[in-house]
């Protein structure tokens, strides 16, 4: 490594596009994340973002049925570890994590020593995967950690454990010690970056990139022959996304069912689930009496996906109440706004603080007040449109232009470059 012009342990050389240092020419970069990729949106945005900007990117990522174990895939080289992640109890998940660990340090590892990587983006959960970045760190490697969730809350409601028991306190100390191990925080939105920032005993600089979508891929179809399609005879709710308890769509579900002698609604839910979460969603539907009403569609490729949420009369955002929900802003929320949509929303911490006076707010849970909320978007022509405008004020303010900025500010910034 003697050619480069950063030496061992120099963490101030240039970080940029344009860099040129081992093989390959253009500055590589390597993002490491425990899902499924291009499937993530947050990843693939980002990491196009930097391919756009001439960064030269992999990507360490599971291995989901049917992917190979290496691919390009839009001019990025993906990596993948032999791992399919599954929802289940603690030692599962532990297990999981662990292996990905090992794997993906393993992989990382034996990769730079092909390319050299200069910037290390790891994206959590878990937080404490930054830790596979370490030895590259000891090396002068740059290092970010995109905190997607806070982990301590995802393990309090995934696990249904009270703040102060002790595997969430352990999730807290991994998430002090994660953030110190890298160069640069990232994360989703400003209740995030405010419970971070209160939570760690030294200053540390916290970047918000909001999920909103890339609009540029955000395409508009043939809704008439979409429509057609999905037999939609009557107004439509259409969802789009993942399908666990988080998302409460029994809430919804049950909110159509409120609603039917009123307001006839069709409901349409896309995406993907475990097995066992769906087949109660769809007992609970046949009990109501909803089969004709509902429908379960599988994954809706991502640039159909606003033809999709354009068919719907109000888009519904059913989070649960939860410590991981109370800090959440799903991109769907971003997509409905995109699609024009009126939006119903559970009212939590952050929903309330991006969107308030954007939407319809319901008590999270309650069937009753969504259907009622729901209603009152129908029935108010003028309120929906209201809510519509304020929505797209707020998406523009966070555009996914003004977020890509953001994240190639970083960059540049961790290489000591001017703006």
């Amino acid at each position: 490594m003697g050619d480069c012009p950063r030496d061992l342990g120099d963490r101030s050389g240039a970080v940029h596009s344009g860099y040129s240092c081992g093989r390959g020419g253009a500055m590589r970069v390597c993002h490491i994340v425990y899902a499924s990729y291009p499937a993530d949106p947050r990843v693939r945005r980002e990491v196009d973002a930097l391919r756009e900007a001439s960064y030269n990117v992999s990507v360490i990522a599971l291995r989901a049925a049917g992917q190979s174990a290496h691919e390009r895939v839009d001019g990025v080289t993906v990596h993948r570890v032999p791992l399919e992640a599954r929802r289940g109890g603690r030692i599962r998940y532990l297990f999981q994590y662990l292996l990905f660990f090992l794997l993906s340090t393993t992989l990382l590892l034996s990769l730079h020593v092909k390319y050299r990587f200069r910037v290390v983006h790891v994206h959590s959960l878990p937080d404490f995967q930054v830790f596979s970045a370490l030895p590259l760190r000891l090396l002068g490697v740059s290092v970010i950690l995109d905190l997607h969730e806070a982990f301590p809350e995802i393990v309090s409601a995934r696990f249904r454990l009270q703040p102060n028991s002790p595997l969430v306190r352990i999730a807290h100390i991994s998430e002090t010690l994660s953030i110190a191990v890298a160069d640069q925080v990232i994360t989703v939105n400003d209740t995030i970056r405010d419970l971070l920032v209160r939570r760690q005993t030294r200053s540390i600089r916290i970047e918000v990139v909001t999920n909103s979508p890339d609009n540029r891929v955000l395409r508009m179809g043939d809704r008439d022959g979409l429509r057609e399609r999905l037999h939609l005879t009557h107004p439509a709710i259409v969802y789009v996304g993942g399908i666990n308890p988080e998302r409460d769509l029994a809430t919804l579900i049950r909110a159509v069912h409120v609603l039917k002698d009123r307001i006839l609604f069709q409901l349409v839910i896309a995406g993907y689930s475990d097995a066992m979460h769906l087949a109660s969603l769809k007992t609970l539907t046949t009990h109501l009496g909803l089969d004709g009403a509902v429908s379960f569609l599988n994954t809706v490729p991502h640039e159909e996906v606003l033809t999709y949420l354009a068919l719907s009369r109000v888009g519904v955002i059913s989070y649960e109440d939860s410590p991981l929900t109370q800090i959440a802003i799903p991109t769907k929320a971003f997509e409905y706004a995109a699609a024009g949509i009126p939006m119903a929303m559970a009212d939590l911490r952050a929903l309330r603080g991006m969107f308030d006076g954007a939407a319809e707010f319901f008590r999270p849970g309650d069937p009753n007040d969504l259907a009622t909320a729901i209603e009152r978007i129908v029935v108010d022509g003028a309120r929906a449109s209201a809510y519509v405008q304020r929505a797209q004020i707020v998406l523009a303010e966070n555009s996914w232009e003004k977020m890509r900025l953001r994240l190639l500010a970083v960059y540049r910034r961790l290489g000591g470059e001017s703006s």
